[in-house]
C-alpha cells in the first residue's frame, strides 16, 4: 500500500462546506472540487526573459490536468534573474532561493493540494523549486521552461557572453565598441524568452532537474519557444495524475543515487560552480548532508570526463546541445556509471527511460573515451580554505597553477573601484572576502570582478579567490565559495596584500603560503567587521545562513532532544 494518502475525502466532509464554498466562488463545481487537487507553481513575470513566457506553459499544463481528471489551482512565485543589481540587489540572489521554496511551502500545506506541478525556468527559481520538492512528500513534477534560443550576430550563433565582454571593457575605461555597436549587440544577442543560451547556472539546474528524475524526459534542454515545450507541458499535467494514481511522491525520486546521478551530469557537462551549493543544500533538506558532500562531490568528478562541449566551455549552444540528444543522450553515455535503479517521475526506473535513447557521432556529446576534459568541477583545500569550488574547463591551461601576491579587498566594490583605477597589476591574485553567506550577506555574485579583470585582459595573468560565489557565464581562473568564509574568521579574512597564494588546481590545493605560527596568530587577533546591512530579510539570512558547503540555505532544522 502507497505511504501517500490524497485530501479529497477530507475535503469532502461537512465541516469544511466553508472551504468548498469559497472555491465555488472562483467558479469551480462541485464535480471538480472532488478531484485531486494539483498546485501549480508558475514563476511567470515580467521581471525577466527567463519568466515571461511561462504563463503559457501554465495554462498547458492545466488544460493536461483538466484532461487527465485533476483539478489544478495556479499561483506564482516572482521571477528572480540577477539582472538589476542596484544597491544591496545582488546580495539577495541567493536568499531568493529560500524564500519561493518557502512560499511553494506554505501553499501547498495551506491547500492541500495532492499533487504538485512547479514551472520555473532560471537560477534560483529551479533550485527553489527542488528544495520545495525535498520539503514536500507528495506527488511533484518540475516543468522546467527551457533555453533561450541563439542571438545571431555577424552570421554567428551569440549570446550574451558576447556583450559581457564589451560591458566589462567599458567599465574599466576601454572602448572596444562604439555606442551604436553595442546597441546592435543588445538587439540581437537575446532574441526571445528562456534561460540564455549557454550552461549557465539557469540551464544548468533545468539540466540537473532532469538528470534527477525530476522532470519528463528531454525537457530540459527544449527551447523555451517551441511547441513542443507547449506539448512537454501537456504532458507534464497529464503525468503528475499518473504519479498520483501510482503514489509516487518527491522522496521516492530525490534520494542518494539520484542525487549522485545528477553530480555526475554536472560533471559532465562542466556546469556552474553555483550548481554545487544548489545540490549540497537539497542534501541538507533531505539529510542526505552526511553522505553528499563536497568531498563526496570531488569523488565523484574524479571519475567523471566532462563531455559536453557547450558554452561557455566549449562553443555549442544549448539548443546544439538539445539537437544532439541532451540530457537522456549524455546520460547514456555516462549509464556505467550512474544508479540505472533509481524512480523518475515517468513512473519508470532510470534504466528503462535510458532503454529508448539511441548514441550517434557527435561533437557536441562526446564518448567517455574521447572527452572535452577528464573533469567537469574540483574542489580545493590547503590551510587557506577546507574547501574551495572551481571550474576547470573555463580556465587556460597555464593559469590552473599560479603563486602571485595577493591583493584584498573587503567586498566587490573596492575590487572593482581598484580594477577601474588599474591598480591591479599581471601576477596578482586579486582576494574577495567578506562576500560568503553570512558576510555578503547572501553569498555575493562577484562576476562583476572577473569581467572587470578580463575587461583589463588579466584574465591569462592573474586570479581571483573569494567567499562569494562566480555566475556561470564566467570564464577566468576564479576560486570560489572559500570556506570558511571571512565573516566567519576563516584564514581568507587575515590575508595582507602582498602574501603569495598558492592555487593548484590539479592538485586540488589552496595555500596561503605564511608560516603556520604566523596565520595562527592572525587569526587569533582577528575581529569580525560591523555588518553591513542593517535591516530587512538580509539580516535574518545573515543570521541562519548555512556556510557553502551545506548549500548556504537558511537553517531550518529545529534541534532538540
Amino acid at each position: 500500500m502507497s505511504k501517500y494518502e490524497t485530501n479529497i475525502e477530507f475535503m469532502q466532509l461537512p465541516e469544511n462546506a466553508r472551504s468548498r464554498a469559497l472555491l465555488k466562488g472562483m467558479g469551480y463545481t462541485t464535480k471538480e472540487l472532488k478531484q485531486p487537487r494539483i498546485g501549480v507553481a508558475n514563476s511567470w513575470g515580467e521581471t525577466s526573459p527567463g519568466h515571461f513566457h511561462l504563463r503559457a506553459l501554465g495554462e498547458a499544463v492545466k488544460a493536461g490536468i483538466w484532461q487527465a481528471g485533476g483539478t489544478p489551482f495556479e499561483f506564482n512565485s516572482f521571477g528572480m534573474c540577477p539582472m538589476d543589481i542596484g544597491k544591496h540587489g545582488i546580495r539577495y540572489d541567493t536568499p531568493t532561493r529560500d524564500i519561493v521554496a518557502a512560499e511553494i511551502e506554505a501553499a501547498t500545506h495551506l491547500h492541500m493540494f495532492d499533487g504538485l506541478v512547479m514551472i520555473s525556468s532560471c537560477d534560483k527559481n529551479v533550485p527553489a523549486n527542488l528544495l520545495a520538492a525535498c520539503r514536500l512528500d507528495i506527488p511533484v513534477i518540475v516543468l522546467t521552461g527551457g533555453p533561450m534560443l541563439a542571438g545571431r550576430h555577424e552570421g554567428q550563433d551569440t549570446d550574451t557572453t558576447i556583450l559581457d565582454a564589451a560591458c566589462w571593457a567599458y567599465g574599466v575605461g576601454k572602448t572596444p565598441l562604439s555606442l551604436e555597436e553595442m546597441d546592435q549587440l543588445e538587439d540581437t544577442v537575446c532574441p526571445g524568452p528562456g534561460a540564455c543560451a549557454l550552461l549557465g547556472t539557469a540551464n544548468t539546474m533545468q539540466c540537473l532537474t532532469e538528470a534527477l528524475g525530476l522532470s519528463l524526459p528531454g525537457v530540459s534542454t527544449t527551447a523555451a519557444v517551441s511547441s513542443k515545450k507547449l506539448r512537454q507541458a501537456k504532458e507534464t499535467g497529464y503525468q503528475i495524475m499518473e504519479l498520483i494514481k501510482a503514489g509516487i511522491t518527491s522522496s521516492d525520486i530525490i534520494t542518494r543515487e539520484s542525487l549522485t546521478n545528477a553530480i555526475r551530469v554536472l560533471h559532465a557537462i562542466g556546469g556552474s560552480t553555483n550548481a554545487i551549493i544548489h545540490l549540497l543544500a537539497m542534501a541538507y533538506e533531505m539529510r542526505l548532508d552526511d553522505d553528499i558532500s563536497l568531498d563526496f562531490i570531488e569523488r565523484v568528478g574524479q571519475e567523471t570526463p566532462c563531455i559536453a562541449d557547450v558554452r561557455p566551455s566549449g562553443p555549442y549552444t544549448v539548443s546544439d546541445f538539445d539537437e544532439a540528444g541532451g540530457i537522456q543522450t549524455l546520460m547514456k553515455r555516462l549509464e556505467k556509471l550512474l544508479h540505472n535503479d533509481v524512480m523518475t517521475v515517468t513512473g519508470h526506473l532510470l534504466e528503462k527511460n535510458l532503454s529508448h535513447v539511441q548514441l550517434l557521432p557527435s561533437a557536441v556529446i562526446r564518448p567517455l573515451e574521447d572527452p572535452v576534459s577528464k573533469e567537469g568541477l574540483a574542489v580545493l583545500t590547503g590551510n587557506l580554505a577546507k574547501s574551495a569550488v572551481v571550474r576547470p574547463t573555463v580556465i587556460i591551461d597555464k593559469m590552473k597553477q599560479h603563486r602571485g601576491p595577493a591583493r584584498v579587498f573587503n567586498g566587490q566594490e573596492e575590487a572593482l573601484t581598484a580594477l577601474r583605477e588599474h591598480k591591479v597589476q599581471s601576477g596578482d591574485v586579486v582576494v574577495v572576502r567578506y562576500e560568503g553567506p553570512r558576510g555578503g550577506p547572501g553569498l555575493t555574485e562577484v562576476f562583476k570582478v572577473i569581467g572587470f579583470m578580463r575587461g583589463l585582459g588579466l584574465e591569462a595573468t592573474c586570479a581571483l579567490v573569494t567567499d562569494g560565489k562566480i555566475s556561470g557565464f564566467a570564464k577566468g581562473p576564479f576560486i570560489c565559495q572559500v570556506s570558511p568564509e571571512a565573516a566567519l574568521g576563516g584564514p581568507i579574512a587575515i590575508i595582507k596584500d602582498g602574501d603569495i597564494i598558492e592555487i593548484d588546481v590539479p592538485n586540488r590545493k589552496l595555500n596561503l603560503l605564511i608560516p603556520q605560527e604566523e596565520l595562527e596568530d592572525r587569526l587569533q587577533s582577528w575581529k569580525p567587521p560591523p555588518p553591513r546591512v542593517s535591516d530587512g530579510f538580509l539580516t535574518v539570512y545573515a543570521r541562519l545562513a548555512n556556510p557553502a558547503e551545506k548549500g548556504a540555505g537558511i537553517n531550518l532544522r529545529l534541534e532538540g532532544p
